[in-house]
Formats: C-alpha cells, sequence, structure tokens
C-alpha cells in the first residue's frame, strides 16, 4: 500500500509528511537525509519545535522512493478531484483509463481510497491550496464535487441552522470554482461532472445556470446534462446529475446511454444471504452461515422511537419516517446521515422482530462497488464514505459512452513531419548520446523540485526511450550536479555526474540552437506528436519571425525552437515573472535578454531569457526596465516621466532597485544583461 501523503494548509502537514517517513525510516535516518541532529527529529515529533519550511520538501523526495513505478498501457489518462473513495474512478478505470492525479482531503476517504488502489501518486489534499501547475496534463478531468450545498437534505438542514447554501456556503458550494480553474488551466479533452438531481433546480435554477455559464461560455467547453436514476443499476432510488462536457465538437450525446429497466434490481442481490454461501466478514457477519452481527439489529429503545416519530408525523399529515424494505424491494437513498440510525433503509426481519441496518458491505454493494472493494474504516465513517460515493455501474455506463470521444485525436501538425527516429534511442546497455539528449532536454524543462520519477512526463519519456522513471530522474539530478545556478546554493544534486553527462552538458552550451531542435525533434518522433509538443506555444511566437514562404518542415521547427526556450525558462523560474511573482501561465513569457534577431547562437540559450509577464516583457523590450548584472531591476528615466500616474507608479517605478527572484537554473549570463543595458535600455 502507498504511503498516506495529506497536503493540507495547516502548522501540523509536515507532521504528517514526518509520520509518513517514520513509518520507512529511523530517526538518524530522517536526521541524516535533513543534515541536522536526531535530536531535533525528536523534537519536532514531540511539538516541541517547528521545523523551517524546507522539511516538507524535503521529507517529500525521501518518500517519493516510496510509491510504485507503473507503467501500464491506458487509452487516456484522466484526474479524480474530490475523489472519495473512487467509484467515478472505477468506471472510467474500466473502460481502459489511467489515473494521473487524486485530491481527496478527508482522512477516511483517503485511507480507503489507498486501500482499494494501488498508487503511483500521493493524495493531494485541499484542491483550494494546490496550483495547476501541479497537476499532470491529462485527458479527462473527473469530479464529484461536494454535492451537501445543494442536496435537499443539505439545504434543509442549512436553511434550519440559519447558515447559507449553494454558492454562497463558502467551504463547499464555491468549489465547483476550482474545478473550472483547473479545467481552464489544463485544457483536458473532457470532463465529467457528478452532484445530486437538487444542483439543477437549487436557488430556483440560478446556482446552475453560473455552473453552464461557466463551463459554456467562460471555458468554451461543448456541455450537456443528464439526471440518471441509480436504479437502473442497483436496488436504490438516487437521482444524480451527469454534466459531461468536452473541448471539442463531437458526436457524444447522453440519450444514447443504456440504461437497464428500473426495478430489475432489488434488495436481495445485495443483502447477506445468511445461509453460508458467503464468507463471514470482519464483524458484519459471524459464523459458520455468515449471519448478520446482532449489533446492526435495532434496540427495543431505538425501534420504538422510531415508530413513535412515524406515527406523530403521519398524525400531522407529514411524510416522515422510517423506510422499512423487504427483499423484493428497492431503497430509499442511502444518505449521509444513516450512521445514526439507519432510519431511511430498515431491513425487515419478519413480524414481531426489529429490523436492522445494512452493514457497510450491503452499503458498498448498494453502491454497485464489488465485494472485493476493501473498508479498512469503522462503521460510522464507512456509512458516510459510501453515501457521498458514485453508483459505480453508472459510472462506467457513462464512461463507455465518452471513451470513444476521448481516445479519438486530431492529426497534429507535427505528425504531417516526419521526424525519423536515431539509433540507439531504445538502447537497454549504456545511455546513449541521444537518451542523454532527450534526458537534457527534459532537465531544462522541468523545475529541479519535480525532477523525480513520480512526474508524469518524466514516466512518458522514460518509457519511450526504454528507461525505468527512477533512472531517467536521476540522470537529470545528475545534470543538476553539473549546474552552477543549482550547486551555488548549496544543492549538490547526486553528485554522479558521467563523462558522457558532462560532454551532452557541454555540447548544449556551445551550440544551443542545433541541440535544442535535435532533442526536440528526438521527443517529437518519440512521442508521435502527442498533445503537449506545442503546450501554451502560440503565445510566445516571437513577433519577429515570419513563416511566409517558409516550408512545412522549417515552420515546425521554428515552433519546437520557441517550444523548448518557453519551457526551458519558466521552468527555470518556476512559472512565476521574476519581477513581480505574477504565475498566471497566460500572462507570461519567455523574454529574451538579447533579442532573438540579435543573436542567434544564444536565441535559445535559457541563460539569455527571464520570464516576465506580458507587461514587465514588453517594458523590458523596449528599454524601458532592465536588470543589471547584480539581478536589480533598474527603470530608465522615461518611464520616471510619467511618475503622476499611479499604475505605472505601481507596477513599474516601484520595481527601481528591487532584485528579482532568481532562477533555480541557467542564472541570466552577465554579458547578456551588459548588452542589454548598453544596446536596448533607455538609461
Amino acid at each position: 500500500m502507498a504511503t498516506v501523503i495529506h497536503l493540507q494548509d495547516s502548522t501540523d502537514t509536515f507532521l504528517h509528511y514526518l509520520q509518513a517517513a517514520r513509518k520507512h525510516h529511523t530517526q538518524a535516518d530522517i536526521a541524516r537525509h535533513l543534515e541536522v541532529d536526531a535530536r531535533t527529529v525528536r523534537r519536532w515529533e514531540a511539538r516541541q519545535s517547528q521545523p523551517p519550511r524546507y522539511v516538507v520538501s524535503a521529507l517529500q523526495k525521501l518518500l517519493f522512493p516510496l510509491f510504485p513505478e507503473s507503467n501500464a498501457p491506458a487509452d487516456f489518462t484522466f484526474i479524480d478531484l474530490f475523489a472519495g473513495i473512487g467509484g467515478i474512478r472505477m468506471g472510467f478505470e474500466a473502460h481502459g483509463g489511467r489515473c494521473v492525479f487524486t485530491s481527496e482531503w478527508d482522512e477516511p476517504a483517503q485511507k480507503t481510497y489507498l486501500a482499494n488502489f494501488a498508487e503511483t501518486h500521493s493524495i493531494a489534499g485541499d484542491i483550494t491550496k494546490i496550483e495547476a501547475a501541479e497537476i499532470p496534463d491529462h485527458d479527462v478531468l473527473l469530479a464529484g464535487f461536494p454535492c451537501q450545498p445543494f442536496s435537499i437534505a443539505g439545504v434543509s438542514k442549512k436553511n434550519a441552522l440559519g447558515r447559507s447554501h449553494g454558492f454562497a456556503d463558502e467551504t463547499q458550494g464555491t468549489l465547483f470554482f476550482d474545478v473550472a480553474r483547473i479545467i481552464a488551466a489544463k485544457q483536458p479533452k473532457a470532463f465529467l461532472l457528478e452532484n445530486v438531481k437538487n444542483l439543477r433546480s437549487h436557488d430556483k435554477g440560478r446556482t446552475f445556470d453560473v455552473v453552464l455559464r461557466t463551463l459554456r461560455e467562460e471555458l468554451g467547453y461543448h456541455v450537456q446534462y443528464r439526471i440518471v436514476d441509480g436504479q437502473h443499476f442497483v436496488p436504490q432510488h438516487r437521482e444524480r446529475i451527469l454534466i459531461a462536457g468536452f473541448r471539442d465538437p463531437n458526436g457524444f450525446d447522453f440519450n444514447c446511454m443504456q440504461l437497464p429497466e428500473k426495478s430489475v434490481q432489488r434488495l436481495v442481490t445485495i443483502l447477506h444471504q445468511e445461509n453460508g454461501t458467503e464468507i463471514a466478514e470482519k464483524h458484519y457477519t459471524v459464523g459458520d452461515k455468515a449471519k448478520v452481527s446482532d449489533k446492526y439489529f435495532l434496540s427495543d429503545h431505538l425501534w420504538g422511537y422510531l415508530q413513535a416519530y412515524a406515527e406523530k408525523h403521519r398524525l400531522a399529515g407529514n411524510g416522515f419516517g422510517f423506510g422499512l424494505v423487504g427483499k423484493k424491494d428497492v431503497a430509499r437513498t442511502l444518505s449521509a446521515r444513516y450512521y445514526k440510525d439507519g432510519s431511511e433503509i430498515l431491513v425487515s426481519r419478519g413480524k414481531n422482530k426489529n429490523p436492522r441496518r445494512l452493514t457497510p458491505r450491503e452499503c458498498a454493494r448498494l453502491m454497485g462497488f464489488p465485494d472485493t472493494f476493501r473498508i479498512p474504516v469503522s462503521d460510522t465513517q464507512a456509512y458516510k464514505l459510501l453515501s457521498q460515493a458514485a453508483v459505480v455501474p453508472m459510472v462506467q455506463e457513462v464512461a463507455k459512452l465518452m471513451v470513444p470521444y476521448i481516445k479519438s485525436r486530431k492529426p497534429s501538425e507535427v505528425a504531417e513531419v516526419d521526424f525519423a527516429l536515431p539509433k540507439g534511442i531504445t538502447s537497454v546497455n549504456k545511455w546513449t548520446k541521444e537518451q542523454l539528449k532527450v534526458a537534457f532536454n527534459l532537465y531544462c524543462k522541468i523545475p529541479f523540485g519535480k525532477m523525480h520519477h513520480r512526474n508524469p512526463e518524466i514516466v512518458r519519456i522514460a518509457k519511450l526511450i526504454n528507461r525505468t522513471p527512477s533512472a531517467l530522474a536521476m540522470k537529470l539530478v545528475n545534470f543538476a550536479s553539473l549546474d552552477p545556478a543549482i550547486t551555488n546554493t548549496g544543492r549538490k544534486g547526486l553528485g554522479n555526474a558521467s563523462s558522457a553527462d558532462r560532454e551532452i552538458w557541454d555540447e548544449f552550451h556551445a551550440d544551443w540552437e542545433q541541440l535544442a531542435l535535435e532533442s526536440q525533434s528526438i521527443i517529437a518522433a518519440l512521442t508521435s506528436a502527442a498533445p503537449g509538443i506545442f503546450d501554451a506555444l502560440e503565445e510566445d511566437v516571437d513577433s519577429t519571425e515570419s513563416y511566409e514562404g517558409e516550408t512545412k518542415l522549417a515552420q515546425v521547427e521554428v515552433r519546437l525552437k520557441q517550444a523548448f526556450f518557453r519551457r526551458a525558462v519558466l521552468s527555470s523560474y518556476q512559472g512565476r515573472c521574476c519581477m513581480t511573482g505574477i504565475s498566471e501561465p497566460r500572462l507570461l513569457l519567455a523574454s529574451h535578454i538579447v533579442p532573438w534577431s540579435k543573436d542567434k547562437a544564444n536565441r535559445l540559450n535559457p541563460r539569455n531569457g527571464l520570464c516576465l509577464s506580458a507587461l514587465h516583457d514588453r517594458a523590458f523590450d523596449k528599454g524601458l526596465i532592465t536588470v543589471s548584472a547584480e539581478l536589480r531591476v533598474k527603470v530608465s528615466d522615461a518611464l520616471k516621466a510619467y511618475g503622476d500616474e499611479l499604475f505605472v507608479r505601481d507596477s513599474l517605478l516601484a520595481l527601481d532597485g528591487q532584485p528579482i527572484s532568481p532562477p533555480e537554473k541557467f542564472i541570466p549570463n552577465r554579458d547578456f544583461l551588459a548588452r542589454h543595458m548598453a544596446e536596448v535600455f533607455l538609461g
């Protein structure tokens, strides 16, 4: 089982990592890894002192090797947001998908999830604290975002407590916008959102209008929705709204869902047989015949209370009461309060016998989970988690309908150009020069903190060059040991760089133009121009480059080069403007210090680049600001003439004399900065 990693925004975050690490390492081992005294680790565990910020990142790196590698083939990839116990995931895995990212903040849900899915990635916690850039690229986004703010029961309870609901609920309702934020940033081919039926009618339909407007008009997806009753698949009346969206128009139609007749499934199919045909499980069933444990039988007191409560409301003309069901019946909707008294689904045991609750195993069956699904938590937790899960066979049917449109691809522009694969690219013996070129290309484009064997890009490329993700990740860290920008901060990498590694390092630095193109072309050929080759490229096409009259190959070569430069520069600055800290990728540019047209030998050299917002890129390009050899911003006197303008004063003049945030790789070349100061800056 994989180690649970809780990414929660609290002062105890480091303790989650420390406790996870202590399952596999001694205090002395951890102390050596962190380069501290073992007594310091003991004080952290005892909460006697607070560790510095770097500890969380360092512990995370220590834990990475604990996660198993997975090279399992997949028809498509997906992420699982508000994952719960994985009901939606199971539906899409059944049709060939592979999960590459999971977010779930609830600890019992995490425990159950990891007991059932062999993870190659940690479970991220609070999605509101996770930057979209941290989420791997994926084909499909799946999200069963919290439904309590919109459910009939949830709205009634919040009204009674005088609390807001829907999008006015600050802790749950607005989580939809985190889904929208991730869709906007990652642009998956498709998404599937699941929620309660009441979402459509909540606040007289205004809430749902906001949802659809956001998905259709702001994000530009082609969206359909349908309310489906789980009763088509399981013996439970459970209506849910399913919202499917596709980035590109296609023939998807919710009306093509194959829905079995309702009420064919009856409770007898999910109840314990109690005749010896099942093996006794936990405390759910006992004895040779696996009889339901007495603990699930209602006490005389509780049964008497429920009957009196139901009679009181019957006389008042209300519909409140318990739901008594037999083997041939269909159950009401399993709710989050089931653990309290089980009143909505009570199994009849015959005349003069108190009814019983469903066991957690029966609840799992009622949601369509197979008996192989593990339930490692208490009954109370299990009831809550299962009541919030998706009906698995219903999701499988939706996935069956969606997957053909997810797997189909339009041929990309690169596919029209035939890049030949070099010999030795899949060698299993000594690293070949071609493999090292690919590795160094990745080194340039991946932040130092993400050079680990679980990084999806490393996993994908490693498979293509016939190396393990661990070996490729180690090669990147070896390159880091050659990078002064890394080593000058005290980070020494692994220190195992070979002479071949040094040779590739030197070749790239001697001819960035040629080596960047070669390595990009190899990757393009390896991936058959899979989506992602030109990620965010259009925003950074240099205006001085003209495609007119160029051959198709020449155009593609230019785009490959620009894609390399953009990713190398943005990766070095960790995706943030070095002057303002802005991290919105659509506002960021890989700016050349010495213009593209002025120094062709260094136009792909990452040391000739700064990560700037569009505004500051323009100001830098026009000589209104520059960066000194000491990496401080200098503002032109020409710009200071506009000091009475508030925006100019706050966004540009305030930067004068301030240090930039230095890159973690490829420190700007001082000669390039001096040339900009002398040739471009207006002084």
